[in-house]
C-alpha cells in the first residue's frame, strides 16, 4: 500500500489533536494543591499555574484602596499570602471554610485570578441519589452509540 498524501494529512491531524488534548489536560485539569505542598517545594510551583486549597487565616484578611484583597492561606503545616484582584466572593470572611485559590506563585506569594469559596453547611443533607441516575442514564446512552456504530460498521451492504 502506497502511503498518500491524505494519509499524511490524517496523521499530522491525529499528532497535533493528540498534543492539543495533552496540553488541555496539563493546565486546565490541575489537582488541588495543599499549602503546605507549595511551601515545602517553591521553586517546583513557581511560575505555574495553580489551584491551591486551604483555609483563610482569622484576622488576616485586607481590603486595599486600589480593590484589591490579600489573606493568608493556611492548612495544618503552612501558611501563604495571597493577593487577589476583583470582586471577592461572599463568604470569604467566615471562618472555616475552604478556599480554592487558582493563580500563580510569585516571589510576594500567590497572584491570584480566581477565588472559590466552598461552604460546608450548603452541601450538607444533599441527595447524591440524583447524580448516581445521571451518571447511569449517560453511560447508557454512551453504550447505545457504541453499539449503534458498531452494527453500522461492520453490517453494512
Amino acid at each position: 500500500m502506497k502511503i498518500q498524501n491524505k494519509h499524511i494529512i490524517i496523521i499530522l491531524l491525529l499528532a497535533v489533536s493528540v498534543g492539543l488534548a495533552y496540553d488541555s489536560i496539563s493546565n486546565y485539569m490541575n489537582p488541588y494543591i495543599p499549602v503546605s505542598d507549595i511551601v515545602a517545594n517553591q521553586e517546583r510551583y513557581e511560575g505555574k499555574s495553580l489551584q491551591i486549597i486551604g483555609e483563610v487565616e482569622p484576622g488576616s484578611l485586607v481590603t486595599t484602596n486600589d480593590g484589591s484583597i490579600s489573606f493568608v492561606l493556611i492548612d495544618e503545616h503552612g501558611s501563604i499570602k495571597v493577593t487577589y484582584r476583583g470582586v471577592p466572593p461572599q463568604n470569604i470572611e467566615q471562618e472555616g471554610n475552604q478556599v480554592v485559590v487558582l493563580g500563580t506563585l510569585g516571589d510576594d506569594g500567590i497572584e491570584s485570578s480566581q477565588l472559590l469559596v466552598k461552604c460546608p453547611s450548603k452541601y450538607e443533607g444533599e441527595d447524591e441519589e440524583g447524580y448516581s441516575h445521571v451518571f447511569l442514564a449517560a453511560i447508557g446512552v454512551a453504550v447505545l452509540g457504541v453499539g449503534y456504530l458498531v452494527i453500522t460498521m461492520f453490517y453494512k451492504k
